[in-house]
């Protein structure tokens, strides 16, 4: 039996057990959570074979990186990992899904953002995968963060604007895509400053802050659970080298 796991803190939350199992179908696979940041415990993990792969969550989506061989595109370009297998060359090889979940999540809702401006809330893994997806769809993108050194990071590689949290409510009005990516039960904006025109995306599959302010405000809202399935099931190619049963999955998230 292969053996997977979900590997960062806090997961007890994580629907992704239960999003992996249902894909799974009748395939000998299982999937667990392992809540740790200590990314050498999930190397020797994978190295000695008790796993054969990972998904990685907050907040070691950028360390895991020091604990690879190699690098997909994906992970090359973001700067981050939240997927990582033992090839069959026995070397940790890193993906970053998140990246291709925005990409398919924004294609499947149709949203043009080419030429418009958009903002992104966080600046972590999640923040730069949401990044490097819009502006692979040519957006005009400006990143918020507390801290300057991963934003700034993030705008040499795609010459971005970025500005401070204090800022964030006087440049948020002319957005037409707003993009949390912090957690959950974090709130940085002010709906007062929101209107109707703008589509808030969520990263989040539990329901923030966001979603009553979108709700309140008339802004169409993506919810996170369409990120969380399309990033799932790119993972579980890489992870199986098969086809997920998608139907199974999007009934494990309701959507």
């Amino acid at each position: 039996m292969k053996k997977f796991a979900l590997v960062g803190k806090p997961v007890s939350h994580s629907k992704s057990p239960s999003l992996f199992r249902a894909a799974y179908g009748s395939c000998d696979f299982e999937y667990s959570l392992i809540e740790t940041t200590d990314v050498k415990y999930v190397e020797n993990l994978l190295r000695n074979n008790t796993l054969c792969g990972v998904n990685v969550t907050i907040p070691i989506k950028i360390e895991a990186l020091a604990i690879v061989d190699e690098l997909d595109k994906t992970a090359e370009m973001t700067g981050a990992t939240n997927v990582i297998v033992m090839n069959d060359n026995n070397k940790l090889k890193a993906y970053n899904t998140d990246y291709l979940g925005v990409l398919q999540t924004l294609i499947d809702f149709k949203v043009n953002i080419v030429g418009e401006e958009c903002l992104i809330i966080g600046a972590g893994g999640a923040g730069r995968a949401v990044a490097f997806a819009l502006h692979k769809l040519g957006a005009n993108i400006t990143i918020v963060n507390r801290t300057s050194d991963k934003a700034n990071s993030i705008a040499q590689k795609i010459n971005c604007k970025v500005i401070g949290m204090d800022a964030i409510n006087k440049n948020i009005s002319n957005k037409k895509l707003i993009v949390n990516a912090l957690p959950a039960d974090v709130c940085v904006v002010d709906a007062k400053y929101l209107n109707s025109r703008q589509i808030i995306f969520d990263a989040s599959p539990q329901q923030s802050a966001f979603f009553n302010m979108a709700q309140s405000k008339g802004c169409q809202y993506i919810d996170g659970r369409f990120w969380l399935l399309h990033q799932g099931i790119f993972a579980y190619k890489i992870f199986t080298q098969q086809q997920p049963d998608i139907d199974s999955m999007r009934k494990i998230l309701n959507i």
